[in-house]
């Protein structure tokens, strides 16, 4: 009895200790987003090129960016091609999940605002995050139709 005791504490020690690991990718990730939201918003697009592990992905666009100056190059195409009047995105809803080891997809909504606050756009993208040597790092990114992409589920 006593072993079978022993047995079900470390079996749970186990799985909370993966599930607290899980939560900190998860915190981590998010942590991460944010940060890059915030340097797409202020067109920091070095420093945007700094959450990418290359090459990127750019499922969409039928396009992959092989190196980080492509990664710049990239954000500067879209922000000069961006909705007319955009000063600034809200993050609306975010959900991340692990989809197989060290490889977790943020699924993103978002909504982008003009100097007046009237919204110009609502979008969704999925983001497949990968942990690297250097922590972790977007390695695809792919925007989404709202209405119908049923893969993100935001509690």
């Amino acid at each position: 009895m006593k072993k079978l005791i022993m047995i079900c504490c470390v079996f749970f020690a186990v799985s909370c200790s993966v599930n607290n690991e899980d939560d900190l990718n998860r915190f981590e990730i998010q942590k991460l987003y944010r940060l890059y939201v915030d340097d797409f918003i202020a067109n920091d697009f070095e420093s945007i090129a700094s959450y990418f592990d290359t090459p990127v992905d750019l499922k969409s666009f039928n396009d992959i960016a092989e190196t980080n100056e492509d990664v710049i190059l990239f954000f500067k195409d879209l922000k000069a091609n961006i909705q007319e009047g955009y000063a600034y995105s809200v993050i609306d809803n975010i959900s991340v999940t692990n989809v197989k080891d060290d490889t977790y997809l943020l699924c993103a909504d978002y909504s982008r605002y003009d100097n007046s606050d009237k919204l110009l756009f609502e979008g969704r993208t999925h983001y497949v995050y990968i942990n690297t040597s250097e922590g972790w790092k977007i390695n695809s990114l792919e925007p989404k139709d709202r209405s119908t992409d049923v893969l993100c589920d935001h509690k």
